[in-house]
């Protein structure tokens, strides 16, 4: 038996303060982590792809740092459609 009768404190201690967290189930729990756990998969394959699309670029001009100009003929296609995959890949 309890030496406290919880309901009738919490009656003598109303408040319009809930301290800004509520009680869930155990369902509700496991629903809400598994979902997130399969946005943050999503997420990391995402980026994943992203990197492939910006790394041998960046890879790239590093390794003709020593020249002063970059020969890149018709390279508005080339860059649009670049952008278009990250876009995709970010919007969606």
């Amino acid at each position: 038996m309890s030496l406290i009768d919880f309901d009738k404190l919490a009656k003598q201690y109303e408040t319009d303060n809930d301290f800004g967290f509520s009680a869930v189930s155990e369902e509700e729990y496991n629903s809400v982590i598994n979902k997130t756990a399969a946005t943050a998969d999503d997420y990391k394959a995402r980026l994943k792809e992203l990197e492939k699309m910006i790394v041998p670029f960046l890879t790239k001009l590093h390794s003709t740092g020593d020249k002063e100009y970059i020969y890149w003929p018709n390279r508005k296609p080339a860059i649009e459609a670049q952008i278009e995959k990250i876009l995709k890949l970010t919007k969606d």
